[in-house]
């Protein structure tokens, strides 16, 4: 913690944890789900050492965090840009659209280099959990769908793909190369889930190229990038 700012909020030091949450949007989202993202960070007890948000939209934020001007349609590539500009030591990926709970980082465990917070959403618990993650190349769903805090040298090394399901995909290749990941049992996000989100209904198709993608990384093939389709060595 000691390579962490400090930030003084009235007459008390904080010290934030070495986190740099990152949120990619487009004017549209940030108009419906903008005020609400605020609250939701600025209500946090603990704060992330960073917010980086990556968009061209206009946006009114706190003094404290950084925008970065570049956009891309296919969004992925944005969190990856992200997390390249990021200093903290940690990074997750936060949705504009999903929010935190105000402890979401008070009792926030940093172990291993990927951590699966357990979250919510109207379907009830997103989760994973050490046995899932185990057999996670083998499973027909993604047994992985906790919000991830990473390392950010570890997703320097294993980026996002832009693929529709890139969360599973993502997982499936921190797996493939046996990152350690950790789980924290805790309750404190919320999955939003409205009907115009990118995987609010089944795509068959794109659930097939997980299951090829899981086979080309168990033939060892697949080079770590953010090419998709992913750039095969010889």
């Amino acid at each position: 913690m000691d390579s962490v700012d400090q930030r003084r909020e009235g007459s008390v030091v904080v010290v934030p944890s070495p986190v740099a949450v990152i949120s990619p949007f487009d004017q549209k989202y940030w108009d419906r789900f903008g005020e609400a993202f605020i609250a939701s960070i600025e209500g946090l007890t603990v704060k992330p050492q960073e917010v980086i948000l990556v968009t061209t939209a206009r946006v009114d934020v706190p003094s404290w965090w950084k925008v970065v001007p570049y956009w891309d349609d296919r969004i992925w590539p944005c969190v990856n840009v992200g997390v390249r500009e990021a200093t903290a030591e940690w990074c997750t990926h936060l949705p504009v659209d999903d929010t935190i709970d105000p402890n979401f980082f008070d009792g926030l465990v940093l172990q291993g280099d990927a951590v699966n917070v357990r979250g919510r959403w109207d379907g009830g618990l997103c989760y994973g959990t050490p046995e899932q993650y185990k057999n996670l190349l083998n499973q027909q769903n993604n047994g992985m769908p906790g919000l991830a805090v990473i390392r950010r040298k570890t997703w320097l090394k294993i980026p996002y793909r832009s693929h529709k399901y890139v969360d599973w995909i993502h997982w499936c290749e921190m797996r493939s190369h046996n990152v350690e990941a950790s789980f924290d049992s805790r309750c404190v996000w919320t999955w939003v889930r409205h009907d115009d989100a990118l995987t609010a209904q089944r795509d068959e198709q794109a659930e097939q190229e997980v299951f090829n993608f899981r086979r080309l990384l168990e033939s060892g093939r697949v080079i770590p990038g953010e090419d998709w389709p992913p750039k095969l060595a010889e």
